[in-house]
């Protein structure tokens, strides 16, 4: 359960100071409001960095409220209209009654505390918006400019300036406030079984908002959310519907925020951010596993890297440990992999996967080994890149062009899962093809690997190899090479010329064998009584020609079918590699051989 996950996270991460406690947040508080005894505003304190284009301080403070339309104020740290009492929208009558709304929510959790620094709140309500002071204090550019930043109150007693939500009475305040249940107007509450423990509890009918996902709006989303009558039954009212503790919807929220917040280890699929976390906690774990999934060596990386990022996927993945940046990788710690995307005011799921650190390295591994393939000898690649790997299925440079959002989830999925390809993968990548009448080394890949997880056909899995398979009279795949052949003497007959057989007649060649190839073969006796330079190449190609064209029997298929087709690319694009085999080394001799299925 995800949920049930996600709290589980949060005590992992708030045991390693990474989530702040329950009843606080992380939020950025560039300005503090300095106050005396009397709740005078005497002075506006920088907090922070203030090198960038905004000014960073993130402190914790008492939980933000969840802010829909409504007025509803934060416990000491808040926007000016809170704080202040400033109208920065063109709604002084909003303004105002957000500042009392503030100064009610103080007195509220203040209440019965008797001590000078409270007394010093009380009396800064009191007194009425002290915006124009605050704006004389900060000179018209520095107020226009923070206008949208927070403000956190502090206290001046004479000897130093101290947050007043450090006061040991103030948060001991806040806590019993913060932890009490909501009950009806008779002092009850209706009680049920939460879906995370189990246990009986009153629910929670907000649950926090939810910031970091790619598309959704920035002051954050909701992942549980019942907003509308048509959504609830049995007459309860909003998240009520999704039984949970305060508590519990202040755990998960807040470890998935704290996920999110770590942009270096969050992933982008499509329209899906992506966030990954080990049970124990351990961030390296996330490291390990974005380096491996979305661009295993980082795009200028080195070698170096390629080799341990191949080290640790090889030991994990055959259940050895792993040391990786100071964390001891386990193969059977639980790991977790979340998808969500955007959705109005809510977050979809697009999947939700758990297993253990190393059965995920195993089907990553395995991912690898499918779609290695020979390469040019200009292409170092080691890992194809799943960003990579998506970009074949759109038209290259485009601006408008964008990734299938479900298909980059399916594809993802099927990664980790170590499951056979959506099919919308391969039917994107034909449709590449046939525009482009070509055969990229990555769609190769794609090709082979997509094929090496669904095919039957015994003949078509001797030839889905990292490089060509000479002894092979599979006929799509023979087909494929002939059309090399082909294409090749027509380059050599004619050295200059712009466009190729490649260009008319790949596609048309690729689906219907019989009608193009006695064409081709007409065109390839006139190119071959031509005049060559290299009448050895010549003497060469017309024996490899000679070679397959026997393989093909008495008659060219009428029809390939779309497996067929993937075999005869395949076909045509290892032939075009051969050209260059002692020319390219990116390619071990030990690796090949037949790929695993």
């Amino acid at each position: 359960m995800i949920i049930g996950d996600l709290c589980e996270e949060y005590n992992a991460l708030a045991s390693k100071g990474r989530a702040p406690v329950y009843g606080y947040d992380k939020v950025n508080v560039p300005y503090g409001l300095v106050i005396d005894d009397d709740g005078t505003l005497h002075a506006i304190r920088p907090l922070g960095d203030f090198t960038g284009k905004k000014p960073l301080n993130i402190v914790s403070v008492p939980a933000r409220v969840t802010r829909s339309s409504g007025i509803a104020a934060n416990f000491l740290c808040d926007t000016v209209a809170y704080m202040l009492g400033y109208d920065a929208k063109g709604k002084p009558d909003r303004a105002a009654k957000a500042f009392q709304a503030c100064g009610e929510l103080h007195r509220l959790v203040l209440g019965g505390v008797e001590t000078p620094i409270v007394d010093a709140v009380r009396a800064f309500f009191a007194k009425g918006s002290q915006w124009e002071t605050a704006q004389r204090l900060m000179g018209d550019d520095s107020w226009k400019s923070a206008l949208t930043m927070n403000f956190a109150l502090q206290y001046d007693d004479g000897m130093r300036v101290v947050f007043v939500g450090d006061d040991p009475d103030v948060r001991d305040a806040w806590d019993a406030y913060y932890s009490r249940e909501d009950v009806d107007e008779d002092g009850e509450a209706a009680t049920s079984m939460s879906l995370v423990s189990g246990r009986s509890v009153i629910p929670a009918k907000i649950h926090p908002k939810i910031k970091g996902v790619a598309g959704a709006q920035s002051s954050g989303a909701s992942l549980i959310s019942f907003n509308a009558p048509a959504f609830c039954s049995h007459g309860v009212e909003q998240n009520e519907n999704a039984p949970m503790s305060k508590r519990e919807a202040y755990q998960y929220t807040t470890a998935l925020n704290v996920l999110l917040a770590d942009r270096d280890r969050v992933q982008r699929i499509g329209d899906a951010t992506v966030v990954s976390w080990a049970r124990c906690g351990d961030v390296g774990y996330t490291a390990m596993f974005s380096r491996w999934q979305m661009n295993p060596a980082g795009r200028s990386a080195g070698e170096a890297v390629e080799i341990e990022v191949g080290e640790a996927l090889k030991s994990l993945a055959h259940g050895r440990p792993y040391d990786f940046d100071s964390v001891h990788l386990e193969p059977n710690e639980e790991f977790h992999v979340l998808a969500l995307s955007p959705n109005a005011a809510r977050l979809a799921v697009r999947f939700y996967l758990t297993n253990t650190f190393g059965a995920f390295a195993c089907n990553i591994d395995r991912h690898y080994g499918d779609v290695r393939i020979r390469r040019p000898s200009y292409d170092t690649t080691m890992f194809l890149p799943t960003w990579r790997l998506l970009n074949q299925t759109i038209r290259p440079q485009s601006k408008n062009a964008r990734v299938s959002a479900e298909m980059a989830g399916e594809v993802m999925e099927a990664i980790l899962n170590g499951t056979p390809y959506p099919v919308s993968l391969i039917y994107a990548i034909e449709r590449r093809i046939n525009v482009e009448h070509d055969v990229s080394p990555d769609k190769a890949a794609i090709i082979k690997a997509y094929y090496l997880r669904v095919t039957n056909n015994p003949k078509f899995k001797e030839v889905l190899q990292v490089d060509i398979n000479e002894e092979s009279d599979y006929v799509p795949y023979v087909l494929g090479r002939i059309f090399s052949i082909y294409e090749q003497i027509q380059l050599a007959a004619i050295p200059n010329i712009n466009t190729t057989i490649k260009d008319k007649y790949f596609s048309s060649a690729a689906a219907t064998p019989a009608r193009i190839f006695p064409i081709l073969g007409d065109l390839s006796m006139k190119h071959m009584r031509k005049t060559w330079q290299y009448e050895g190449k010549k003497a060469n190609l017309a024996k490899a020609l000679c070679d397959l064209t026997s393989r093909i029997g008495d008659h060219y298929p009428l029809r390939l079918s779309l497996e067929e087709r993937g075999a005869f690319q395949l076909g045509y694009y290892f032939e075009n590699q051969k050209r260059f085999i002692k020319k390219n080394a990116n390619v071990k001799d030990t690796e090949q051989g037949v790929d695993h299925d």
